[in-house]
């Protein structure tokens, strides 16, 4: 019956997000199509904001803690709707991504260990056309919805830049640097909740992509910009490789390695060593 039942939930799963995906990339190849000039103040546009993907088998190498068992899923979704469009180049935009951590091979109790909310807002210069493809500013939230002594929260002020070769079809390389700040880091902020997250999480993160064909890698280093105001040798980063082959039109067999501190937000201060797989929505970078 569990075994029924995980399939079950991940054959939904797919089913709705293929569905949503669908949706998507409908409204990309429309906003890629449509010259208008007209400026929009409602919400007509839905789109991919970080990676949709799910790793039905997702492995812990380092330390365990609380009743977790090594092996689970993992799983995220996001989008994005514009709330102002102008001229299809500035917008407004409202973002949310999820990030889950299910542990469906605990025979004891099949809990959700671990889920990051995070909701933005942002404002945005696009242009697929340009090396420079994107440059946002925005305030972002993340919590994840816990009480006591398991709550986590983080406030941002995020600028984010992406550049792009942008000259060959086949071969694409890039990169994507973020850049923030704290909100409400005084005593009562959420540094109530993790006095120190602002030592592990630093300032900056960046993350480096080559799209080849059908197959793309990715690698992703945070904080790239270390807190040295609490100590000058203190640097806790999270490596991220990914790497994508694209299968179907919409798919991508997805693989997923992450060694350092920081996969969740409740993890901030725990180091971990994880590789997963699974499937990923396939998006252009």
């Amino acid at each position: 019956m569990q075994l029924f039942r995980y399939i079950k939930f991940m054959f939904l799963w797919i089913v709705v997000l293929n569905s949503s995906y669908s949706a998507a990339m409908d409204s990309v190849n429309y906003n890629n199509t449509n010259s208008s000039h007209e400026t929009i103040f409602f919400l007509n546009d839905l789109y991919i904001h970080n990676p949709i993907y799910a790793l039905p088998y997702y492995y812990t190498f380092s330390g365990l803690y609380d009743d977790n068992v090594r092996a689970e899923t993992k799983f995220q979704f996001s989008f994005r709707i514009p709330v102002i469009n102008i001229q299809r180049r500035y917008f407004l935009f409202f973002a949310y991504t999820q990030t889950s951590f299910f542990q469906n091979y605990n025979h004891e109790s099949e809990p959700f260990r671990d889920t990051d909310y995070s909701p933005e807002f942002y404002l945005a210069y696009e242009n697929p056309l340009t090396k420079l493809r994107h440059i946002r500013l925005g305030v972002k939230h993340t919590s994840n919805g816990e009480r006591t002594a398991r709550s986590r929260t983080q406030n941002q002020v995020l600028l984010s830049l992406k550049i792009d070769n942008g000259r060959n079809q086949r071969l694409k390389v890039g990169t994507v640097l973020q850049l923030w700040t704290w909100l409400n880091t005084h005593s009562q902020g959420f540094l109530h909740d993790n006095p120190d997250l602002v030592q592990y999480r630093g300032y900056a993160d960046l993350m480096i992509y080559v799209n080849y064909s059908r197959h793309l890698f990715e690698a992703k280093v945070t904080p790239l910009i270390p807190n040295y105001n609490f100590n000058y040798n203190f640097f806790k980063p999270k490596f991220t490789l990914g790497y994508t082959f694209h299968v179907s039109q919409n798919i991508g067999v997805y693989v997923q390695y992450t060694n350092g501190y920081g996969d969740n937000i409740y993890e901030y201060n725990i180091h971990s060593n994880r590789l997963g797989i699974g499937f990923r929505f396939w998006q252009n970078p």
